[in-house]
């Protein structure tokens, strides 16, 4: 048993107001009300949201302590009940010793090996796009979140399912939407309605339930009925559990698809939708990467062999991920009472990491706010950083499985679109941040696309500035 120290401290509480303490605050800017009281109260906060204690741990030290040192102690918190509506028991909801077999199931999938056969595809569906962009009117503005959206469901359908999904992307994008907003309200709610009862939200998301299970349901139901494939999907249909010799169930199966389809493809299109944001407005580091892309590159698609070369796309990806993070936070609760850098945590206590604050944490960056590429570049700083000061992929046992897969996708999408396009943001399109399961754009990213042969007459002197307004509910430019 964790129990905490007779002289650990109680973790200072912001004010609020009775018995619903911090709650309203919470639903309604979640990343302020987190920035506020760690900047007001320290690095590790104690708020209350109706009954329910819940600590904000800001330092490299206490998430490791949480993720790594006493994981044990520590489940997936009673929020993720949310997304369990939509998930199921599968790798991202699930605990114990059915998510280690799942974990061990699915994890040859994610291999280095593996991944060396996924990058040609990853490269042909991003020239794809880039072609029916070519027939896009010089001028006219495109949604990039939802031309990524469409991207990466497809490159997740293939790599992992061998399957085109290419024709389900325009009724998955927007049950996505209804979904995820869904099960952040469901979670928050201190009296959340049954599903079953007939709201007019309940009824939404049955409608996104059911579309999303339909794309799943066909791609099992087109695997069975066809011939035998070396991907993810075949490997988890052929598995057989070691002791009773039983394979996945269909509702097993199901679980697992929809989170790999979820997990796989919304959080690296919000990752590649706020990296072109910003992007658009730093020109000096959006001309430095195509200055590298162009060289390596010489106009052909890229491959993995390249990746070694394109350092600095590299780190452009990694500080996108550091001031964007698509997992902006996650949450545990504590099976026991435990102490945190000095301070107890009450038994069944909720405690949370916020990659989108511990990566703005001063003490552990240099212009935390700022845009800077070069900070993920080697050196003697990048090696004494903290390896938990920087968690877009979380950590300890339970990191992303599929983080290898992203980085390697984010890579080779951006690498392609910045060779031959470049992507500015629509002056006064409002931009601001929807942070519920993920960091979505709350209203898309509206940009123009231009060919980046264009860019030898732009003016040096362009400023950030006159490429789009500030994002708003966040201070990162």
């Amino acid at each position: 048993m964790v129990t905490e120290s007779s002289k650990a401290r109680r973790a200072p509480t912001p004010r609020g107001v009775p018995f619903f303490g911090n709650l309203f605050e919470a639903r309604r800017d979640p990343i302020g009300l987190f920035q506020r009281a760690t900047r007001e109260h320290g690095d590790v906060v104690c708020f209350r949201f109706g009954p329910f204690r819940y600590f904000l741990v800001n330092d490299p030290a206490g998430a490791k302590h949480v993720l790594v040192d006493n994981h044990k102690n520590y489940v997936k918190s009673r929020n993720y009940r949310g997304l369990a509506l939509l998930l199921g028991n599968g790798l991202l909801t699930s605990e114990g010793d059915f998510w280690k077999k799942q974990r061990r199931l699915a994890q040859p999938a994610f291999h280095r090996d593996r991944l060396a056969s996924f990058a040609a595809g990853m490269a042909e569906d991003t020239q794809a796009m880039l072609e029916r962009w070519q027939a896009t009117p010089p001028g006219k503005a495109v949604d990039i979140h939802a031309e990524m959206m469409r991207l990466t469901f497809r490159i997740v359908g293939k790599t992992l399912f061998s399957t085109d999904v290419e024709s389900d992307a325009d009724r998955v994008g927007p049950a996505l939407t209804v979904v995820t907003r869904y099960a952040n309200a469901y979670a928050e709610s201190l009296l959340p309605l049954p599903p079953w009862l007939p709201t007019p939200s309940n009824l939404r998301f049955g409608r996104a339930v059911r579309t999303l299970d339909g794309v799943v349901q066909r791609i099992v139901d087109e695997r069975r009925a066809g011939k035998e494939e070396n991907d993810l999907l075949s490997m988890l249909m052929a598995a057989r559990d070691a002791d009773t010799g039983e394979t996945m169930s269909d509702r097993q199966l199901r679980d697992e698809i929809m989170t790999l389809v979820l997990a796989g493809h919304e959080t690296t299109a919000n990752a590649l939708s706020w990296l072109f944001y910003l992007l658009s407005r730093h020109p000096d580091v959006e001309r430095r990467l195509a200055s590298e892309v162009g060289s390596v590159l010489g106009g052909r698609m890229p491959t993995l062999a390249d990746l070694p070369r394109l350092g600095y796309c590299a780190n452009v990806v990694s500080e996108a991920l550091r001031l964007y993070p698509p997992a902006w936070t996650f949450e545990r609760q504590a099976l026991e009472s435990d102490e945190i850098l000095g301070f107890a945590v009450p038994k069944d206590s909720i405690v949370a990491i916020s990659p989108f604050v511990l990566h703005r944490h001063a003490s552990f960056w240099d212009n935390p706010e700022g845009f800077d590429p070069d900070r993920f570049a080697p050196g003697p700083s990048t090696e004494a950083r903290s390896k938990y000061a920087y968690l877009p992929f979380g950590g300890g046992p339970r990191q992303c499985i599929g983080n290898s897969f992203a980085l390697m996708e984010a890579q080779i999408i951006v690498a392609a679109i910045v060779q031959r396009h470049r992507l500015s943001i629509v002056s006064g399109h409002p931009v601001e941040l929807e942070p519920i399961i993920t960091l979505r754009p709350k209203y898309g990213i509206q940009m123009t696309i231009e060919p980046q042969r264009r860019l030898a007459s732009r003016p040096a002197r362009e400023s950030a500035e006159a490429n789009g307004a500030p994002v708003r509910a966040a201070t990162a430019c």
